[in-house]
């Protein structure tokens, strides 16, 4: 057996311990039931194997598909995020889960959609704006949840997102200076 063997057995034995009680928690059904698996193992430090993480990017935070549900019942996504590095205005394609915070500090401004103009633009609310630490856990409800995402710590921030379907595109807000904001469909790629 060889390093890079013995590497890939240590890998794959992490992520099972993680995969299998996600994929209990999923079969639920319930976003709640997910945030507390995924908190429980945010807590035990099951995330804390680096490999597990992309490498961070100059130019944008990283993205890596740590598993993906050969039903595609659901996907976890691992993030690296270097200092100041965020995500647009986004939505979750009517997706529900949960995502963690494993290291760093990371602040979550939410939105609530308003209003829509016959052009597709929409009014978009700030409903809160919080700081989440190390091991906090937040709540994706399908068709409600807007928010953006960014590093506000001095270190590099890792998260970990369980969505409840494959996730390959998203909508995203861009303010038009007017109050009014206008979508896009993007699609989501990989760096690992």
């Amino acid at each position: 057996m060889t390093a890079s063997d013995r590497f890939d057995s240590v890998r794959e034995t992490r992520l099972a311990a993680i995969v299998d009680p996600l994929t209990r928690a999923m079969e639920t059904d319930r976003a709640t039931t997910l945030a507390a698996v995924l908190s429980s193992l945010g807590k035990s430090n099951a995330f804390a194997d680096e490999s597990l993480f992309a490498p961070p990017s100059a130019s944008r935070y990283s993205r890596g598909r740590l598993w993906a549900d050969p039903a595609g019942r659901f996907t976890i996504v691992s993030m690296t995020w270097l200092p100041g590095q965020g995500t647009a205005v986004h939505d979750h394609a009517g997706r529900w889960g949960a995502e963690l915070v494993v290291r760093g500090t990371m602040l979550e401004t939410s939105y609530r959609l308003g209003e829509r103009d016959g052009a597709g633009r929409a009014r978009l609310v700030v409903e809160h704006e919080k700081p989440i630490d190390a091991t906090q856990v937040g709540v994706i409800l399908p068709n409600v949840d807007i928010h953006e995402v960014t590093n506000v710590g001095t270190g590099v921030a890792h998260t970990v997102h369980v969505y409840s379907t494959l996730v390959d595109a998203c909508t995203t807000f861009t303010p038009d200076g007017d109050g009014w904001w206008t979508p896009a469909a993007v699609a989501l790629a990989y760096d690992a």
